[in-house]
């Protein structure tokens, strides 16, 4: 089993790729690779409670990332600096997630047998 590692620096409102994007780590999860997903800079805003993108005429991924478990992708990391840069804290978020610094972020990185941003 190999480690993949997906980081979602952009919004992911709005924006078919970044959902693309989503839809391969859990298809990595899928064929039975373990997945981590690290949400930092303006991806942190992806995880927010209570947005309106169906106001919008955009898709909601709440339903994607309750979806996680089931696919055992349970390594959901957010950068603490970005929450910080956006004034947010975890009960402010729609999942559960494990906040890391930058630092401790990296040590992650290096365990890692393949990487992949958006």
């Amino acid at each position: 089993m190999k480690t993949l590692f997906f980081i979602i620096n952009k919004s992911l409102q709005g924006n078919v790729c970044g959902q693309e994007f989503l839809d391969m780590a859990l298809m990595a999860a899928a064929f039975d690779q373990k997945v981590v997903l690290l949400f930092e800079g303006e991806g942190v805003n992806a995880l927010v409670k209570n947005q309106c993108p169906d106001g919008l005429q955009l898709k909601n991924i709440v339903p994607v990332l309750n979806a996680l478990p089931i696919y055992d992708i349970n390594d959901v990391l957010v950068e603490e600096e970005s929450m910080t840069m956006w004034g947010l804290v975890e009960e402010e978020l729609e999942i559960s997630v494990h906040a890391l610094s930058r630092r401790a972020i990296k040590d992650q990185l290096n365990l890692a047998d393949h990487v992949f941003s958006f």
